[in-house]
């Protein structure tokens, strides 16, 4: 691939530069003129956020008392910390990343802003209401996450401020890159469509977006579309072949990123660092450390306790539907491969009939097709086990919600890779020790990455990334996206 581009394309160099300059510069107008905007709608959620606190604490005007009590810092100065430390993490310039990325530089940029503030009110000896000043930045935070979130996808829904980017390479990776795109709007990436030298792919629709073209009419699109950036989705791409396309895209667009072929390394917690110019991979696993595991074993106990809080009422609805329909028992323990392959029994209200296994197994000798389909998935789509209350359970998502006791106990996790079944285990493979490192989940990675819609390989590679790129933080956007999904209902059955 790109062995007949050259630097003479039908669309010369020189003209070709100037009309991209020209739309960086609208680009960079547009840019800075919306980030105004949400710095404006900043300053306003500030001011809301610090009214309602210290009209919550001292009563009296609902705005006044943010400029004129004496117990909390002036709006002057809380103003100009906060945008600045906002402006140094990135929030005013439109990144094209995920909203979870955008939530964590929220968070860092207001704890930040907090300490700043406490430390000034340190060195001018001032008193400031500690109740003011914490919860009116939780109010902030909570309300910025809302305002973002719909100012973005109000920009892109508009068509007033997109990325257009142009994706090199129509393969497996391209057609993964395209669906994380399309699934993620916050990212403000707008695909213009993917190139490829594999003539047999021309015009060819790839999650609703077209090849347009081979490598070599790079030049012709960038000048008829408004390409911000381009995608090299070409992980077997040679050094040589990399260089060549970098090279010529140049000036031409504003970034360039690419998919190194790293398979490797793609499943360990990987960090970027330059030294002294030379780009190094660090890898590290930070469930080896105890402080991380102890801090996950402390929202596992607290994640519990709610959750056996909300179950005591739903075991109540789930016993009274079950004794209508078929009077068996409310809950189904099943044998599972814990932490270091320890055998573990997991909860669950039961949403099948009561001789499951056995019917399975009749089913599979039976009919070719079930056991193609489970063998593949470890799981029927349509399947005549359940129950109709265990069908309102599974796709309500609320089956597995016993397992706060296993978690309580110890024996499973708030997040983690899925509790595999012993039959599955020939199945894994070389994933099998890699998984058996941590506690089981009741959620994970694989769940909230299609959940039921993925296949078994996949679930075990989303679990394997799990476990060697696990954080608190990671803990917590996956938290954060089974409530999503739940609420999606998306691939629960």
């Amino acid at each position: 691939m790109m062995d007949d581009l050259t630097s003479e394309q039908t669309y010369p160099i020189k003209s070709l530069k100037e009309k991209i300059q020209k739309r960086i510069i609208i680009k960079d107008l547009k840019r800075g003129f919306f980030a105004f905007i949400l710095f404006l709608l900043d300053v306003l959620m500030l001011l809301l956020s610090f009214s309602i606190a210290s009209f919550i604490k001292f009563d009296g005007s609902f705005i006044t008392n943010a400029f004129s009590s004496e117990y909390i810092p002036s709006f002057y100065l809380t103003t100009i910390i906060f945008a600045l430390s906002f402006y140094f993490n990135g929030l005013y310039s439109f990144k094209t990343y995920l909203f979870w990325d955008e939530l964590k530089n929220i968070l860092k940029a207001s704890f930040f802003s907090l300490v700043v503030l406490i430390f000034v009110s340190f060195l001018w000896k001032t008193y400031y209401s500690r109740f003011v000043l914490i919860i009116g930045i939780v109010i902030f935070v909570l309300f910025e996450f809302i305002l973002r979130y719909f100012y973005r996808k109000l920009l892109y829904k508009y068509n007033l401020f997109r990325t257009n980017v142009l994706i090199i390479g129509a393969g497996e990776m391209g057609k993964i890159i395209s669906q994380k795109i399309k699934a993620h709007t916050f990212t403000m990436y707008n695909i213009i469509g993917f190139l490829d030298d594999d003539v047999d792919k021309l015009n060819n629709v790839i999650n609703d977006f077209k090849v347009l073209g081979t490598v070599k009419d790079i030049d012709e699109i960038i000048s008829k579309t408004m390409v911000d950036e381009v995608i090299i989705a070409i992980p077997t791409a040679s050094r040589r072949t990399l260089s060549k396309i970098i090279s010529h895209l140049e000036g031409k667009v504003r970034r360039i990123k690419f998919t190194p072929d790293t398979y490797q390394l793609i499943t360990f917690s990987t960090q970027i660092q330059d030294l002294d110019g030379v780009m190094t991979i660090s890898t590290s696993q930070g469930l080896l450390n105890p402080a991380n595991r102890l801090s996950k074993r402390i929202i596992d106990i607290i994640g519990a306790i709610v959750g056996l809080i909300i179950l005591a009422p739903l075991t109540l609805y789930v016993a009274i539907r079950v004794r209508l329909e078929d009077k068996g028992p409310i809950f189904f323990k099943q044998k599972r491969i814990g932490q270091n392959g320890k055998d573990i029994y997991i909860l669950k209200y039961r949403s099948m009939v009561v001789n499951a296994e056995e019917i399975l197994f009749k089913m599979m000798e039976e009919d070719p097709k079930i056991k193609k389909e489970y063998l593949t998935n470890k799981k029927l789509k349509n399947d005549p086990r359940i129950t109709k209350v265990g069908k309102f359970l599974r796709n309500a998502s609320l089956d597995e919600f016993p397992q706060f006791v296993n978690v309580l106990k110890g024996e499973m996790s708030l997040v983690g890779p899925r509790p595999y079944l012993h039959r599955e285990i020939p199945d894994m493979k070389e994933s099998y020790k890699s998984i058996i490192k941590v506690k089981p989940g009741i959620t994970g990675m694989w769940q909230v990455s299609g959940r039921s819609d993925t296949d078994f390989d996949e679930r075990l590679k989303l679990d394997e990334y799990y476990v060697r790129n696990w954080s608190l933080w990671l803990d917590i956007v996956i938290i954060l996206k089974t409530v999503k999904a739940v609420l999606d209902k998306r691939g629960a059955y």
